[in-house]
Formats: C-alpha cells, structure tokens, sequence
C-alpha cells in the first residue's frame, strides 16, 4: 500500500512540473504571451469599432488608451470595447483587468458643420459632424422612425467643437422640420440653422419658414422653402441636369448653350417650351448660371411668384464671391436668394506634404508650391485681382487651413521693380492687403495674417539670379511662429 502512495506521488509530481513548464513556456496566458494576444485583440476590437482616433497600450492585463478624443463618451465607448475585447477575461481568464485614460481632448472642429438630406424617394443621407455617439444614435433613430421604411445613409462623424446650448435639440427639430417637405435639406454650421427644400403645401412652407426664421439665440435661422420652381438647373456630381419651362426654343437653346459653356461635365436638357414669357428673367439667368456652373453640387431655380432667383448648394470661395457680385447687379422684379457654402478645393501640388513632422517648414513649403505652379496676378499698377486668378487664392486659403494654429502668416506685396519707392511700396502694400481681404473673407483668423510692401530697392530675392527674379512675384509668403 505503501509502494502504491509512492507511485502516485511520483505520478503526481511529474504532473505537476509539466504542468508548471507548460505553464510558463507554452500557455497563451504566460505574462508574455498574454499580453501580446490581449494587445492584438484590443487594438482590433478598437479598429472594427471605429475609434480611428485611439491606440491602446497594454502592460500585462492593465489597458492604457491614448488618443485625442472627440467627446467624453467616445473614451467611455472605447474604453469598454477595449474591455471586452478578450470576452469577460478577468485576472483567472486571462482578460483586460483595468482600463486607464491617457486620452486627451481632440481640438474642436470649425466650422461645425451637420447636414440632412431628404431624397426624392423619402430616405435621408445624415453627414457631417456629431459630438457624441448617444446623439449620432438618436438622430440615426429618429431618420429611421421619419423614413417609414426608405433608406437611411449615416455618413456622421465624432467631433469636438459643437456649440453651446442645446445643439442636439436643434439638430432634432430642424431633422423634424425636414420630413414635412418633399425633398430637402436641414443643416446646422455652427449656430446658423437652414431649412430649405420644396414643399407643395403652402401653409407647410408659411409655418416652417416662420419656424426656423425665429430659432431661439444663440441660434439664428435662415429658412428657403419654396413651392413648384419654374425652371431649374441642378447640378450633382459630373451632370448638370437643365428642366422646367421656357417660353420660347431661342431660350432653351441660350441656356443650354451658357450651360455646355461653363461647366466640363455632362449637360442634360429636359427644358420644355411650355411657359408664358417672364420679362427679365433670362437676364437672372446669364448672370448666374455661368458660376452656378461650377458649384460641386447645388440648384439654381427661378420661381416669378414667391422666391425668384434661388441658388444653394457648395463651391468654391471665389465662385461664390463672384456669384454674389454678378446677381447683386441684377435690376428687375425678382428677388435674388444665396444659400450657399464654401468648400475647400483640393491642391494636388501638396499631396505629399506632411503638415505634422515640422509645421513651419511644412507650411512654408506648401505655399511655395502652390505659387510656384499657379499664377497669382494683377491687373497692371493697380491692386485688383482679375478672376482668372480666383483658383490660385482658393488653393492659398485651403493651404492656410491647413497650417498649424499657431503659426503666423507674412503676405509679402510686391509693385513694380523701377518707380518711385514710395508709390511702388505703397501698391505692394495694397496687393498684400487685398489678399489678406480674401482670405479673411472666407473665414480664415485676421490676427493670423500680417502684410508687408516691399519697394524697387526692397526685392524678396536677390534679382541677380533666374531663380531669384522667379520669386519676385507681386506676391510671397512667409510663415513663422506666433512668438517670433
């Protein structure tokens, strides 16, 4: 009996050391071993979930999530998916224990810009930005509930930077106010409210309009709903889509002429000549369609008994400058509505620029490249820029954006080389202000701006070489640090 102890303890101590090296050498949750798979399913986990903005850190059982953070509840989020990320787990099976937050708060977007669309068939397209994902939820609910069973498209984004007040309430009544109409659109930009569309209903268009035109501070409405349009032309990405009726064959042929002119896509003519004549209304139509043409997206339509001309949609800043400058002549009985918002344009020439290694020498770069492959001009001795130059001063201004908040912008202006000193650094110091102008135009922080005019004796480069002789444009860029 004796003997037979002994053997089972033989037996059972030789378990137990092979149990102890496979333990230590082969088990998934040695210390080593463990934390690698909770690390990998961790940051999968994290990936599937979307957070695109965190990383996470283990130290054996122990998470650390990193990242800047778009709302107090994406950490929330995160966090638990990253506990979960190895089911129940725990310190016996081998799961993330705790979680610590070395988030930081990601720097708030501006413009805060959200969006709803209504389509024609009854479904939504939500895009933009969102401060939280409870809010993204319920306005994905609530599109749904709306939509009675069409499509809805949630193309929202996380992002620090909503205003103040209630802006998930106003985001939900103006989403409300949209399933009233046809087909439209609602968005909040920071705390400007918009409703537009078409309603068919004119009591629905005369309560809406007074509805969102009366949004309580800090918000302010701008409302543009209008009925059945007499002529439209709507532009949607590569085709440019002409309907509605005309009075006569020579001004359908007119407008689609204007139209295959100035815009480089597809042009559809679905015109009737159905319509009574509308005395000046082609003069409308000369002055606006040739810049509505090169809107990324939008409607120009014209109305004679309710809104007139109306134009919304997104372009380019210069387009949308010169838009405004081309109706506002207009001198007849209809009334002229802008709904429009700029967008940046894209600069190939920056592509493979790295804004974050070394932000001077980045931003720096990017403005050189954009002058060295666009021409920025003027009109001879003057401070004028004709709009051929346009597309140059939007690509600046994207650039701008692009540059480090705290970085500091010098618009060198440049005048003639020969002349006297005083009136030729007096018109250099004219051209710079005038780009700054722009620039804050679209937006762009003044106090980031400074200007400076340089005269015949004062070139940015030496004009003793080509090169030098090539950056004495009547425009330069110097970009420095704000306490330089």
């Amino acid at each position: 009996m004796r003997l037979l102890d002994y053997l089972f303890g033989l037996v059972a101590l030789i378990g137990l050391g092979l149990t102890s090296w496979w333990a230590v050498y082969q088990s998934p949750n040695t210390p080593v071993n463990l934390q690698a798979r909770l690390q990998q399913n961790a940051s999968a986990a994290l990936e599937t979930g979307g957070f695109d903005w965190a990383s996470v850190e283990m130290r054996g059982q122990h998470a650390v999530l990193h990242g800047q953070a778009p709302s107090a509840d994406a950490v929330q989020a995160a966090a638990e998916t990253v506990l979960t990320s190895s089911g129940s787990g725990g310190v016996i099976f081998g799961g993330v224990t705790i979680i610590e937050s070395a988030v930081d708060a990601a720097p708030p977007v501006s413009p805060y810009v959200w969006r709803a669309i209504k389509t024609p068939e009854g479904g939504y397209v939500l895009t933009g930005y969102v401060p939280s994902r409870g809010t993204q939820q319920k306005l994905v609910e609530q599109a749904n509930a709306q939509a009675a069973g069409a499509p809805v498209e949630d193309r929202m984004q996380l992002a620090a930077g909503a205003p103040g007040a209630n802006w998930q309430g106003m985001a939900r009544m103006v989403l409300e106010d949209l399933g009233q109409l046809d087909t439209g659109e609602a968005s909040l930009r920071d705390t400007r409210v918009r409703l537009s569309g078409l309603s068919m209903e004119g009591p629905i268009r005369a309560r809406l309009t007074a509805e969102i035109a009366n949004v309580v501070a800090p918000f302010h409405g701008e409302p543009l709903i209008r009925g059945p349009a007499l002529w439209t032309a709507q532009l949607q990405p590569g085709v440019l889509t002409l309907s509605g009726k005309v009075s006569s064959e020579a001004e359908r042929e007119e407008i689609a002429s204007i139209a295959r002119q100035y815009y480089g896509g597809e042009v559809r003519d679905e015109m009737e000549v159905a319509g009574e004549p509308h005395d000046g209304w082609m003069v409308g139509v000369r002055a606006g369609l040739p810049q509505f043409s090169r809107f990324t997206r939008g409607e120009m339509a014209f109305d004679p008994k309710e809104t007139g001309f109306s134009v919304q949609g997104d372009a380019a800043p210069s387009t949308l400058q010169y838009l405004q400058q081309d109706l506002s002549g207009l001198d007849g009985p209809y009334p002229v509505r802008l709904f429009t918002d700029s967008v940046a344009v894209p600069v190939d020439e920056i592509s493979d620029i790295n804004f974050r290694a070394d932000p001077v020498a980045a931003c720096q770069q990017a403005f050189d490249a954009v002058m060295d492959a666009n021409p920025l001009a003027f009109v001879p001795g003057s401070a004028e820029i004709p709009r051929e130059s346009g597309q140059t001063l939007d690509k600046l201004t994207t650039v701008a954006g692009l540059c480090a908040p705290g970085l500091v912008i010098e618009i060198g202006g440049q005048g003639p080389a020969t002349g006297d000193r005083d009136s030729v650094t007096g018109l250099g110091m004219d051209r710079a202000e005038a780009v700054k102008e722009y620039m804050v135009s679209t937006g762009f922080d003044a106090a980031r701006l400074t200007v400076i005019g340089y005269g015949p004796d004062q070139p940015v480069q030496s004009n003793d070489t080509e090169e030098g002789q090539a950056k004495n444009r009547p425009i330069s860029f110097k970009v420095r640090e704000r306490s330089e």
